[in-house]
């Protein structure tokens, strides 16, 4: 299998994350076919963004990686931006609150 840019990937894993952080389609089970390396980058980039330090998402992403573990993976958690996606996050949380609907607004 041809392996994916650093580009595409970001934007494949951010995407993910926003389906993953919204609590409205809970439960989520995570996966694909060997489950190591996107899933590895996933679980990884939602580590990050609850706020795990990067020392322990990457042991947990070569704990589960084992030999099969790709120093581009290492290289993608580490310098993975979740800034973005913690602002998605508390939009939603705001939205989810009823504070996004006009109705709400009026009343406050």
């Amino acid at each position: 299998m041809q392996e994916l840019s650093v580009d595409v990937l970001r934007d494949i894993i951010t995407e993910t994350l926003k389906l993953l952080i919204d609590v409205r389609i809970h439960p989520v089970l995570i996966h694909c076919k060997q489950g190591k390396h996107r899933t590895g980058c996933v679980v990884g980039s939602l580590r990050k963004l609850q706020n795990w330090c990067l020392s322990s998402v990457l042991e947990e992403y070569k704990l589960y990686a084992g030999v099969k573990s790709r120093d581009t993976d290492l290289k993608f958690l580490e310098t993975y931006d979740v800034s973005y996606l913690q602002q998605s996050l508390q939009t939603i949380i705001y939205q989810s609150q009823g504070y996004g609907s006009i109705k709400q607004r009026r009343l406050l």
